[in-house]
C-alpha cells in the first residue's frame, strides 16, 4: 500500500513568516543542532527576509518555507547550506513546527528537497548531521535513503553534556 502524500509545496521566505520565524529560530531545544548561541531579535529575521536574494549559487544557501495546503502558516523550513559547486554537495537542514511533528512533514519535505536538489540545482549529493540518540530524525533521513557514514565522538555539546553526531550522506540521482 503507498503512503498518501500531504499537500506540501516550498516557497521562498515572506514578510508575513516573521512570527514564525521568530519562534522556531528562538526554541532553544533545536539550537544544538542548528548552531544557534543566542536568541534571533526581530528586527535581525526582518532584514534577513528582506536581504534573503535565495540565489543559492552565489549565497551557497537555500532556506524554503513548507507550506502545507489549509494552513496559513509555514508548517516546517528546509534548509540547503554549505554547498560546495565543484564537489556538488551540500548540507540539509529540516525543523519542522512542533504542532505538526509526527505527522510525516519532515520526511516527506526532506523527500522533496532531495528530488529538487538533484533536478533543479544538480546536486549530487546531500549530508546531513543528527546527535546520536536522535532517533525520529535518524529514522527520518534512513527512510529517505541516506546512510549513516560516520560518528564523530564527542562533537558537540548539548546542556554541558558532550554528544556524539552522526554523520548521514544520500547520494541524489538525477530524474528528468
Amino acid at each position: 500500500m503507498k503512503e498518501e502524500r500531504l499537500p506540501l509545496s516550498f516557497r521562498a521566505p515572506e514578510p508575513e513568516d516573521l512570527d514564525f520565524l521568530y519562534r522556531i529560530e528562538n526554541d532553544e531545544t533545536v539550537w544544538p543542532i542548528s548552531d544557534c548561541m543566542m536568541p534571533y531579535s526581530r528586527y535581525a529575521l526582518k532584514q534577513y527576509i528582506a536581504g534573503c536574494s535565495n540565489d543559492f549559487f552565489s549565497e551557497k544557501q537555500l532556506r524554503m518555507m513548507v507550506m502545507l495546503e489549509g494552513v496559513s502558516e509555514p508548517v516546517a523550513i528546509v534548509d540547503l547550506f554549505g554547498f560546495r559547486p565543484l564537489d556538488g554537495r551540500a548540507e540539509l537542514g529540516v525543523i519542522v513546527d512542533p504542532a505538526y511533528r509526527n505527522k510525516g512533514i519532515g520526511e516527506q519535505s526532506v523527500a522533496m528537497l532531495c528530488e529538487y536538489a538533484a533536478r533543479v540545482l544538480g546536486i549530487r549529493m546531500l549530508t546531513g548531521t543528527v546527535p546520536v540518540g536522535n532517533e525520529q530524525s535518524v529514522n527520518m533521513l534512513e527512510r529517505n535513503g541516506f546512510e549513516q557514514v560516520a560518528t564523530l565522538p564527542e562533537w558537540m555539546l548539548v546542556s554541558g553534556e558532550a554528544r556524539d553526531l552522526a554523520v548521514f550522506q544520500k547520494k541524489l540521482q538525477k530524474k528528468s
